[in-house]
């Protein structure tokens, strides 16, 4: 199951009922900014594949529509930033990467796992990063520098991604991994100037690439289930 926007465009919901992949609308979040309130990154974290963390303000929306996961209740995002990017976290390999205003309960369930933390200033963390199964790739100079030399992370060039409502949006707002070898993003990735540098690393790692011919769209990071 895939947690998609309900404001994700019929050509994507289309290319994924053609690819018989089973998907999810979001709700709003009444506490965040009405352009953003349906990204399912800013709600909704995956701690791992039996345990899903959610905003309390929608929890039950996903408890009742989500059968073969825990569905936990967390903390209520707030609608200024850094506070509405509390769920927007990158979690790869032994380490989370975000700022100090990581949602409690998955910061501690990271300390449980003795999973360590990365800083970095920029909130949007999850929406600022494409995460494979070996690397990592932004277009944040913040974020490449502090993590360039501790993990494999390549820099992404500048891309104009639509945002609802916002000058420019994010590439890992239109992207999520279906499956350990399937990389799913929401419109073309070859009209991207990057496409070249993200196609080597995907050959690089052998994985597959799934995107409908369409312009690509920021609804928020692809949550699968």
């Amino acid at each position: 199951m895939l947690i998609i926007s309900h404001k994700s465009k019929k050509e994507f919901t289309d290319f994924l009922d053609f690819k018989k992949i089973k998907y999810l609308k979001t709700i709003d979040n009444p506490n965040l900014d009405k352009r953003i309130s349906d990204h399912p990154d800013l709600s909704i974290f995956k701690l791992d594949d039996k345990n899903l963390i959610v905003d309390k303000n929608v929890y039950d929306y996903y408890k009742k529509n989500l059968k073969n996961i825990n569905v936990i209740r967390g903390d209520e995002a707030l609608g200024k930033y850094p506070y509405d990017a509390i769920y927007n976290i990158v979690k790869f390999k032994k380490f989370y990467i975000h700022n100090d205003f990581t949602e409690k309960h998955i910061k501690l369930f990271f300390q449980e796992k003795n999973i360590k933390h990365l800083f970095v200033k920029q909130g949007y963390t999850r929406c600022s990063m494409l995460v494979f199964n070996e690397n990592l790739m932004t277009s944040d100079m913040g974020i490449f520098k502090k993590l360039k030399n501790i993990l494999p992370i390549t820099l992404l060039k500048e891309e104009k991604i639509p945002l609802d409502g916002f000058d420019k949006g994010f590439l890992g707002g239109c992207f999520g991994k279906i499956d350990e070898k399937t990389l799913l993003f929401n419109g073309n990735i070859e009209r991207l100037n990057s496409y070249d540098i993200i196609k080597n690393i995907v050959d690089k790692e052998k994985l597959n690439l799934l995107y409908p011919d369409t312009n690509l769209l920021d609804t928020g990071s692809l949550i699968w289930i």
